[in-house]
């Protein structure tokens, strides 16, 4: 299978902040509280690019940009990847696996019940989204896909909760959610450009080369 521009730079863009996360690890800068540090920038990067994902359904279609497909995918599984990432800085690193420990943390928090659920439905989308996979469903996949809104909304939830009382940065994360979700409307999903500037067209072109 041919690797594309737009993968290699996806794929590049996206594992930028596990490389920050482990030169400041490992240089001793991250934070007087790693593994806090850690976990926050993994679960934002993780609802960042879920929420990316979702604009770039409507930005392909307004601007006739079809390398936006490829990037909503590569965007999507990195928001999976961070995600597993921030479970494993919660579960591994922070409790050490101890489940007397994680459990009763679970039970009494809500949001990260509510995270949990997030997360193990993002998982058969990241496995749906293999090639062969996503082939065999047909059709299917195309409903089973349709689960990443309430599942972008739970994360969101789980921020919220977890965010003890600030109430900015949650309420631009949402208005962010609300705003891509408005583009599924009809009279706003049919929205199109005129003319795509001929230099856009030769970007889009050779990005999926």
């Amino acid at each position: 299978m041919k690797i594309t521009k737009i993968q290699i730079l996806g794929n590049l863009i996206g594992v930028i902040p596990a490389i920050y996360l482990m030169y400041q690890s490992i240089s001793g800068k991250l934070s007087a509280n790693p593994i806090q540090t850690a976990t926050v920038i993994t679960g934002r990067t993780s609802i960042y690019a879920i929420l990316f994902s979702l604009y770039c359904t409507p930005l392909a279609q307004i601007f006739k940009l079809s390398v936006f497909h490829r990037i909503r995918k590569i965007s999507g599984l990195f928001g999976f990847y961070y995600a597993f990432a921030h479970f494993l800085m919660f579960t591994l690193f922070d409790y050490q696996l101890n489940l007397s420990w994680i459990l009763p943390e679970i039970q009494q928090k809500p949001f990260l019940q509510i995270g949990l659920i997030a997360l193990v439905a993002l998982i058969p989308l990241a496995i749906s989204s293999i090639d062969i996979f996503k082939r065999k469903m047909g059709k299917s996949w195309k409903k089973l896909h349709y689960a990443v809104y309430l599942i972008t909304a739970l994360t969101l939830l789980h921020v919220a909760l977890a965010s003890k009382g600030d109430l900015i940065d949650p309420a631009i994360l949402i208005t962010l959610y609300l705003i891509a979700m408005l583009f599924r409307f009809p009279k706003l999903r049919s929205l199109r450009i005129n003319k795509l500037p001929e230099w856009l067209a030769r970007i889009n072109t050779y990005l999926l080369s």
